[in-house]
């Protein structure tokens, strides 16, 4: 396919910043592809990295300006030397996480887990709020035919929550808690549900609380009405500081927790008696990089519909506004697309 010689990109020049610019076409070394893109999605990460605090800020890893976004779809365009894993012409969704395949945790099966790991957007690699991005042609899941590519741009955020529902091992005799109704609990919950016996969303606001409901939830609850010592497995997707020890609370006894939120301030207390007396397993889910196929697979079924959650799209120029529009309290759908090709 004919690429031109410059695109679009979205930029993030300082707290608070974004400027559209044009820059080149980025093009592939060996063992690189470069994708078209379609949809990028913008999460929790992106809305910390465009006020100016985050942890990859933080420590180095971007500095102003970047191309953020690692939430994307996108058709290959063309290969550097040696890639021949994906053809020109797939449609293809990123996987945010790429490892080196060759450390211990690697080669023990723990990608996610990568000594080297580098992450679209985020460091190392820059992003997809661009109308081109290169990656490694490892780092890229075939979207199914039937499968729209709105609709794949959420399967980054969805693999955290299929590993979580996976790592809990979420049975149909299982009574489910998810804390949070954000991108991430919402798609727990949708994940959870297609095993559960019920599956109780815990939140906040009431908009996302009556949108889960309509999502196939359970019930739902605010925390201090939620029963203690009543589910198999409790699945912590706020990332609020105090939702730890909720999350212990609210387990019965041999109950397990997936964290899948991160406390932006300092570590939450929790009860360590409670832990051990109850008897609970606690798992930290870092993505689900192994997870892409058994996602797509949801989609392509009909058992997964993640355009649900999807509150607006919109063009390059309308970025600030749906940044805007993230912060806003009383959201139903979570999520925001920036439309780079579309389909």
């Amino acid at each position: 396919m004919d690429q031109p010689q410059s695109m679009t990109a979205l930029l993030m020049t300082g707290a608070d910043e974004l400027q559209i610019r044009q820059l080149p076409v980025p093009k592939a070394g060996p063992h690189e592809i470069v994708i078209r893109t379609a949809f990028l999605g913008i999460c929790g990460t992106d809305v910390h990295l465009h006020h100016g605090k985050s942890f990859y800020i933080d420590n180095g890893f971007l500095k102003h300006p970047f191309i953020f976004g690692h939430e994307y779809t996108g058709t290959v365009v063309s290969r550097g030397a040696g890639a021949e894993r994906v053809g020109v012409g797939s449609r293809v969704v990123g996987h945010c996480m790429v490892p080196c395949n060759s450390c211990d945790n690697c080669q023990r099966g723990r990608r996610n887990l990568c000594r080297s790991l580098r992450e679209v957007g985020l460091r190392f690699i820059p992003g997809a709020a661009a109308e081109y991005v290169v990656v490694p042609e490892t780092a890229v899941s075939i979207v199914p035919d039937n499968v729209s590519l709105e609709a794949a741009t959420l399967v980054e955020p969805a693999v955290t929550a299929y590993h979580a529902c996976e790592r809990t091992g979420v049975g149909k005799a299982d009574r489910v808690a998810v804390i949070g109704t954000g991108t991430l609990g919402m798609l727990s919950l949708m994940i959870a549900k297609l095993t559960a016996r019920s599956v109780v969303v815990i939140g906040v606001a009431q908009s996302e609380m009556d949108y889960a409901l309509e999502l196939g939830a359970t019930r739902v609850l605010r925390p201090e009405e939620a029963a203690r010592d009543a589910y198999d497995v409790v699945i912590e997707a706020s990332g609020v500081r105090s939702s730890m020890q909720l999350a212990i609370d609210l387990c019965d006894l041999g109950g397990r927790i997936a964290l899948v939120g991160i406390p932006g301030s300092t570590s939450p207390e929790v009860s360590q008696g409670s832990l051990v007396l109850k008897d609970i397993s606690v798992h930290g889910i870092l993505h689900g990089i192994d997870y892409y196929g058994l996602t797509l697979d949801l989609l392509a079924t009909g058992k997964l519909d993640t355009r649900k959650l999807v509150a607006r799209i919109g063009g390059v120029e309308e970025a600030g506004s749906m940044f805007a529009d993230m912060s806003k309290p009383d959201r139903s759908r979570p999520k925001y697309l920036i439309r780079f090709r579309g389909e």
